[in-house]
């Protein structure tokens, strides 16, 4: 893999399960790739500032809470959705962090456990929560964060989401750790489910495994790179008239 945007530093801040709550049954996304993919999607935008992000097969919220954390000032708004109540309750909870209010909540959760337990993560937690508590601090706004359920594989698409995305990156499910709900994994029609939430130059990207296609007349692939286990695909529409 060659990162050409995201230097090799520590993100040990963003690390799951130390401020960003994990739950098992959820997958990790490593960190630095999640930034050097975002860095390529911002890439390819004529306006790389105030973006809406958009995630359709969430989870717990932890790639796209890394994301407004990394990129603070160039996220206006996070949209996040999935079919699971329990992973739209983690998601709800995870990006709540990216508000002053929400990352003094969980600092307060850590220090009752640091009271409880004294253990040297807890502690390692609370630096990491000023860190991350730092970069709010100096921010000029907040992003807009909104989570709601949705079955993005449904035969109802998103025609009454009432937003649109410059940016859409999922890390879809691929049977480790999650499955499709819905059973649903061959032949996915994911792209064109995404047309009604898309603008003229919106950027789609997709990580998978490699037995998964996406293929739609109305998107172009314009990167593809497999990481071990891991692919990821970036896409843009070939159908310019999409406002």
């Amino acid at each position: 893999m060659v990162y050409k945007y995201c230097e090799n530093r520590n993100f040990e801040d963003l690390a799951s399960g130390k401020v960003i709550v994990h739950k098992a049954g959820y997958p990790n996304f490593p960190v630095r790739l999640a930034q050097e993919i975002f860095s390529r999607c911002l890439h390819h935008l004529d306006d790389p500032d105030s973006v809406c992000i958009y995630d359709p097969c969430c989870g717990g919220g932890y790639l796209l809470t890394v994301l407004g954390f990394l990129n603070y000032e160039r996220i206006k708004t996070i949209m996040a959705s999935d079919i699971s109540d329990d992973a739209i309750q983690l998601a709800n909870e995870n990006l709540s962090l990216l508000d002053k209010n929400g990352l003094k909540k969980r600092i307060r959760q850590i220090n009752d456990l640091l009271s409880l337990h004294n253990k040297n993560s807890h502690i390692d937690a609370l630096n990491s929560a000023t860190n991350l508590l730092d970069i709010l601090a100096n921010s000029t706004h907040e992003i807009e964060r909104k989570v709601f359920k949705a079955d993005v594989l449904s035969n109802i698409p998103l025609d009454n989401a009432n937003f649109k995305a410059d940016i859409i990156f999922t890390d879809v499910p691929y049977g480790n750790l999650v499955e499709w709900q819905n059973g649903n994994k061959d032949n996915i029609n994911l792209l064109d489910q995404l047309l009604p939430i898309t603008k003229e130059k919106t950027v789609v990207a997709i990580c998978s495994d490699k037995s998964q296609k996406f293929q739609s007349d109305n998107f172009q692939r314009i990167e593809k790179q497999v990481i071990g286990k891991r692919l990821f695909q970036i896409f843009r529409l070939v159908n310019l008239g999409l406002t």
